[in-house]
């Protein structure tokens, strides 16, 4: 059994660092889960919640609606005015979206170097104005340059990037003081206010699609971007951060990753990501099997995203007070047999119903329990972040589930492959929807045996022989100690709240 010696060290309240204060813990979710807490003084918290910050955050959460608005005459402009190989458009699309890949890394130098003593606010104008100006190019200036349509788009979206890092470190700043239900308000609504963007681009892509061109499109779209540009200069925010050595940061930034809790969750989240889904399949047997059309495939992804906003605000006002593991097992349980609803359309036995609503149904259902599985994790993630890394360690997560959703595509084109699915041949799609079915209940197995929700785990006890014993509690994600993090110095330990310090390197 691995033990780990301790010295006495005196607790204070606060440190002088370059990037954290004191953590310190407390009980949420159901009153008994172990979750990292800052202390911070008065004036941070009210920094943090202030009115001009919440107005900004949503309309960074936002953002992301406008690459919806913009998807249709993006995809119209290589395609007709370039001409392009759907090959290549395939290609082009995923290099005008690498700054997305890289995001950590702008969560990195936001934390590490602030502009003018800021942290947030001037990233914040800096990405709003790339946005803007990348958008009033396009709209204005007529050209047939495909370097610079290429060049503008990844201008674009970098800026919105660098805004949505800004965004989700505003809001768990915001989350700092209070109880856990501060944290799963704030958490729901930006996310709400997102799923909001989604339905009403969603639903107005297409229509003003069909009423006016390209360039009058990417002018509309650049409203929200104006919005966050003025709302940035509105934003409250302490100046004395001081500017941190970025290979100092990154080492802390490995010390908080390695820690148990946060490997756990990392692994949690990769899992439940990664199964494989039919969804893309499922499109393709949609629009050629089916022959829906693409306003009908418009308003399911609008009423996808008011399942997911549904999801959001019924946990934000209710489901908040259940223990998370047990929300996990049972939305997970009762996701199964929904998720089968397609087999009824594919073997014509829908009984009189129309393939729309059995469609239609499973999306929004599938889509609400998903929403509803995540919204917890998304919280958790927020509430176990040092001060000083809250763009750092928070896009790193949601990388994780990212990178685990490009798991899942690769494993679905495997087995869409292994079964001999194409665009026109659906014999084996049954099989398909069968085995995601399936493979979605794996994340139970690994809920029960490397993550503790609840209050199953015990405090780390301090020994007669002055040693802590940390494999009891190897099983534990969250223990209910209290933290110190100290990172732009030389001492690198946590220091439970007894007073001890833990050496963790």
């Amino acid at each position: 059994m691995e033990k780990e010696k301790f010295s006495y060290f005196k607790t204070k309240d606060s440190y002088e660092t370059c990037s954290t204060l004191t953590v310190d813990s407390f009980q949420s979710f159901n009153e008994s889960k172990f979750l990292i807490k800052k202390k911070t003084n008065e004036d941070d918290d009210q920094n943090a919640n202030s009115i001009s910050n919440k107005f900004s955050s949503s309309f960074i959460a936002m953002l992301q609606g406008v690459e919806v608005l913009c998807n249709l005459p993006i995809l119209y402009i290589f395609k007709d005015t370039y001409q392009l190989h759907p090959a290549t458009l395939n290609m082009l699309m995923s290099i005008i979206k690498i700054p997305w890949a890289i995001k950590l890394l702008w969560g990195i130098i936001s934390d590490t170097y602030p502009i003018f003593g800021y942290r947030r606010k001037y990233y914040l104008i800096f990405g709003s104005g790339l946005c803007i100006l990348s958008l009033l190019i396009l709209g204005l200036i007529s050209h047939t340059n495909i370097f610079l349509t290429i060049f503008l788009l990844v201008i674009y979206f970098f800026g919105s990037s660098l805004c949505n890092v800004i965004g989700e470190a505003q809001v768990i700043e915001s989350s700092r003081k209070g109880s856990a239900n501060t944290s799963v308000k704030n958490i729901s609504i930006f996310f709400a206010f997102r799923k909001i963007g989604f339905a009403i681009m969603h639903y107005l892509s297409g229509y003003l699609l069909s009423i006016l061109n390209n360039q009058h499109i990417f002018l509309i779209s650049s409203i929200l971007p104006l919005s966050i540009f003025i709302s940035a200069f509105f934003v409250v925010e302490k100046r004395d951060y001081k500017k941190c050595k970025i290979k100092k940061q990154i080492k802390s930034i490995y010390e908080i990753i390695k820690t148990s809790y946060i490997q756990k969750l990392i692994l949690f989240i990769f899992i439940m990501m990664s199964t494989p889904s039919s969804g893309s399949i499922l499109f393709f047997f949609m629009a050629n099997e089916l022959q829906f059309k693409p306003k009908l495939l418009g308003k399911i992804s609008m009423f996808q995203s008011l399942a997911s906003l549904l999801a959001i605000l019924l946990y934000m006002l209710i489901l908040s007070k259940i223990n998370i593991k047990k929300l996990l097992l049972y939305s997970t349980i009762i996701m199964a047999p929904f998720s089968l609803l397609p087999l009824l359309a594919i073997h014509k036995i829908n009984i009189f119903i129309p393939n729309t609503l059995f469609i239609i149904t499973d999306t929004m259902l599938v889509e609400f329990i998903g929403e509803l599985q995540s919204i917890p994790i998304l919280v958790q993630c927020s509430r176990i972040i040092p001060k000083g890394f809250e763009s750092t360690i928070y896009s790193f997560l949601l990388s994780v589930n990212n990178f685990a959703v490009m798991v899942s595509s690769f494993i679905s084109s495997i087995i869409t492959y292994q079964l001999g699915i194409t665009s026109t041949n659906f014999d084996n799609l049954s099989k398909m929807i069968i085995i995601c079915c399936l493979t979605n209940i794996i994340p139970i197995i690994f809920l029960y045996n490397t993550t503790k929700f609840d209050n199953d785990s015990k405090p780390c006890k301090n020994n007669d022989n002055n040693t802590l014993n940390s494999s009891d509690n190897e099983s534990a994600f969250f223990d209910s100690t209290s933290y110190e993090i100290k990172n732009c110095e030389e001492i690198k330990y946590f220091i439970t709240e007894n007073g001890h310090d833990i050496p963790i390197q």
